[in-house]
Formats: C-alpha cells, sequence, structure tokens
C-alpha cells in the first residue's frame, strides 16, 4: 500500500524500516527520521522532516500510523 509522506513523495508500507522522532535541543525543532528501503536497491534510505513543534510532529505520526494500518 502506497503511503504518502509528503507531496510528491510516496512509499510503499511494506517499504518502512523504522521512524524516529527526536528534538533538537539548540533550535527547538522536531525532526523525524524515517529509515526505508528503496525497492530496486538492497541498502536503507533515510528521509528527514522537521516539524516547528511537537504537536506537528505527532500528528504526521499519527496520521502515518494510520495509513499504514
Amino acid at each position: 500500500m502506497l503511503v504518502k509522506i509528503e507531496d510528491g513523495f510516496y512509499l510503499n508500507s511494506q517499504h518502512i524500516i523504522s521512524v524516529q522522532i527526536s528534538k533538537n535541543v539548540s533550535s527547538h525543532l522536531f525532526e523525524m527520521k524515517l529509515q526505508y528501503s528503496p525497492s530496486s536497491v538492497q541498502m536503507n534510505a533515510e528521509y528527514i522532516k522537521v516539524f516547528d513543534s511537537q504537536l506537528e510532529a505527532e500528528i504526521f505520526l499519527n496520521e502515518l500510523n494510520q495509513k499504514i494500518r
């Protein structure tokens, strides 16, 4: 199943390996690192998305979780 990560960027839900969200102490921004395996490559790739607030990060993660289920 394809999951929309952002406009123009979709991933097959079976290729998502891990999702990590952390807070950058110096900038106070929240950063999401989504590790995935591209369909034609044996390696892993990483997608990084930055959020201005914890609430935005939580909303995105919740929506991603709902799409993957």
